[in-house]
């Protein structure tokens, strides 16, 4: 009996460390959805393999929502490797200590240290948020792909200077007309930059601070804008409202600059789109790479966050998303540069004093201007519950749409009059 107990512990032991060798061959990539380079996991395990000699397989996994995939996370349902959260959700995981130092052992191989090639922009904002943790940036987190949000606009239904004020969002004639992004985060700064513009230009306040605190007050004022903007709302979306907009149909978008970025290059032929950034302000976000405490492969997770720092590869990625990326290194500079743009941007605030005229696509990297009248998402805390909530109050309210009303009104008028000429003629032959 002893024997055939000392015979199943030893086999349970070589199953367990096979099981466990098995789990270091995989690294489970957690990202939001069509948000990678073409071919950048085959490159990466290809390139793998040559510089460690192991073999490893990507699991690569996208979602919508990255709140509720943090939430699995913390609930032991999901062992994700690395994910890619926006900076307030990596805010979040901080406080959580939910976050592995992302291993740099590799440059004891040669391997350079391509993370090293970040914007000092990217990485402020970064340390902004760890030093309310009492911990640095860079350790932990590395910034992948940024941007804003603004309004993309269909110039044969809507004209730029019409939406050059977020007061757009609350005119009845664009009832049933906004494709909105679903993304309460980023709605939120848009309306309370919206609602407190003059103590902002007056000095009083300033939007980092909006964004940072949500008072009971401030959220009451969001949620009444919300209220009266929500009979414009046509639909809530994530990924396809780019589409939408692309192919014409649709007047407008709230949305982020690289999916307007995608809809203006894949727009058809005969469609002018716009993207503008309204007078008031919004916001600007960023995702990053990070290492949750659930990892099984830190070492691997490393490799891939380095790996999508390499200049080629984040090229890649952009060209793919539509996407600015995180990385400022001199090469990306030039390859972004495009002298056939007459217009120039000033880009010194993410690549340097080098880069204060720059001929390059102003959606896909906001110029000074625009990114002095952003804010920066923070989490929310224990507001998320109460912000949340409120969002999906708002979405699942039914709107009457009047146009739709009117159009049945008119068939039915026109229906009565067809009968009582039908009628009249009837009595008149008799």
């Amino acid at each position: 009996m002893k024997r055939l107990a000392t015979i199943l512990i030893t086999l349970f032991c070589v199953l367990g460390i096979q099981a466990q060798y098995d789990r270091q061959q995989i690294l489970k990539v957690y990202n939001w959805d069509e948000y990678i380079g073409v071919g950048v996991v085959e490159k990466f395990e290809k390139w793998y393999k040559e510089v460690t000699g192991n073999t490893i397989k990507v699991e690569y996994v996208t979602y919508d929502y990255p709140e509720d995939c943090f939430n699995q996370m913390l609930e032991g349902e999901i062992d994700a490797d690395v994910f890619c959260p926006p900076e307030y959700l990596v805010e979040r995981m901080m406080k959580n200590k939910f976050l592995n130092p992302i291993d740099t052992s590799f440059i004891e191989k040669g391997i350079p240290n391509w993370m090293n090639g970040t914007s000092p922009f990217i990485d402020g904002l970064l340390q902004l948020i760890a030093e309310t943790q009492g911990i640095t940036a860079k350790y932990y987190t590395v910034g992948y792909l940024w941007g804003n949000t603004g309004v993309l606009i269909n110039t044969k239904h809507v004209k730029p200077e019409d939406v050059y004020s977020w007061g757009f969002l609350l005119d009845s004639k664009y009832r049933g007309r906004v494709i909105m992004k679903d993304s309460f985060s980023d709605l939120y700064n848009i309306l309370i930059n919206y609602a407190f513009f003059k103590e902002i230009e007056a000095g009083i306040t300033n939007r980092n601070l909006l964004a940072t605190y949500l008072t009971n007050r401030n959220i009451a004022i969001v949620e009444d804008l919300l209220e009266r903007a929500r009979p414009q709302m046509k639909s809530f979306d994530v990924d396809d409202d780019k589409r939408l907009m692309a192919d014409g149909s649709n007047w407008m978008s709230v949305t982020w600059n690289g999916d307007a970025k995608w809809a203006i290059d894949e727009a058809k032929n005969d469609v002018n789109l716009q993207y503008v950034v309204p007078k008031e302000g919004s916001d600007c976000w960023m995702d990053c790479w990070v290492i949750p405490a659930c990892s099984k492969n830190i070492e691997a997770a490393s490799y891939w966050i380095n790996f999508v720092c390499r200049p080629d590869i984040a090229l890649l990625c952009m060209d793919e998303t539509g996407y600015s990326s995180a990385i400022a290194t001199p090469d990306i500079l030039k390859t972004i540069t495009n002298d056939s743009i007459k217009e120039t941007i000033d880009l010194s605030y993410f690549f340097g004093p080098e880069a204060t005229a720059v001929h390059v696509d102003s959606v896909m990297y906001p110029d000074k201007s625009t990114i002095d009248r952003c804010s920066f998402l923070r989490d929310s805390g224990d507001r998320q519950e109460v912000i949340r909530e409120i969002w999906e109050k708002i979405k699942n309210q039914s709107v009457t749409n009047y146009w739709h009303v009117g159009i049945a009104a008119c068939l039915v008028l026109a229906i009565v009059i067809t009968c009582i000429v039908i009628l009249r003629r009837l009595r008149n032959k008799k």
